[in-house]
């Protein structure tokens, strides 16, 4: 039952934020996924903000509860609960970009209070995110059930660090880059989630 929750809260985590990127951005007049951050969905004074702040709140708890579960349902070691407890913080940085929102069209000029707030938590969230691929991978070598886990912590993981460097208004696509990083960590925390899902009761 524990193994079914922990399952749960990762894989809706993943759906409530992919249905709130979605239909966010088919609700937003002109709103282009490539040139646009997410977070823009749920900026003040957006169309769409009071329901994808929502969502990221939603989103971001569940998935520090997952990666908080997790801990408890694979073999404990340094790695791995520094991996799952960065990993977290990842969904804890989501939910508080939920609670503070940037300003309209997360325009970085004469920031708002909450929006140096909203880029400081979500870009800390975003690298423990990526750290706790790497430290998850090191560490699944010497699981029973992390069999190919390291070598998809790379193929997430690497794309995920490199797109860190494109997230920067400074380069026009910014909105794919970030979109990146995304796909990188769902992929990540679905195959993960999909390993509670399915490994034996024993190694729980």
């Amino acid at each position: 039952m524990f193994r079914h929750f922990a399952f749960g809260c990762g894989v809706l985590s993943l759906l409530v934020l992919a249905a709130a990127t979605v239909a966010g951005g088919m609700a937003y007049p002109g709103y282009d996924h490539l040139t646009q951050y997410i977070s823009e969905l749920g900026a003040t004074g957006a169309p769409t903000s009071r329901g994808v702040s929502l969502a990221f709140m939603v989103s971001g708890g569940l998935l520090a509860v997952f990666w908080l579960l997790c801990v408890g349902l694979f073999p404990r070691s340094v790695l791995s609960i520094l991996g799952f407890g960065l990993s977290a913080l990842n969904g804890v940085g989501l939910l508080l970009g939920g609670v503070f929102r940037c300003d309209f069209e997360c325009s970085t000029a004469d920031l708002s209070p909450a929006a140096v707030l909203h880029d400081v938590f979500g870009g800390i969230g975003y690298l423990c995110g990526i750290a706790g691929v790497f430290l998850v991978g090191l560490a699944a070598r010497r699981w029973p059930q992390g069999r190919g886990l390291f070598g998809l912590s790379l193929i997430c993981g690497i794309p995920a660090a490199l797109a860190m460097w494109l997230i920067h208004p400074a380069f026009e696509w910014y909105g794919a880059a970030q979109r990146v990083i995304e796909i990188a960590l769902a992929v990540w925390t679905l195959a993960v989630a999909m390993r509670v899902r399915l490994q034996p009761r024993r190694t729980a």
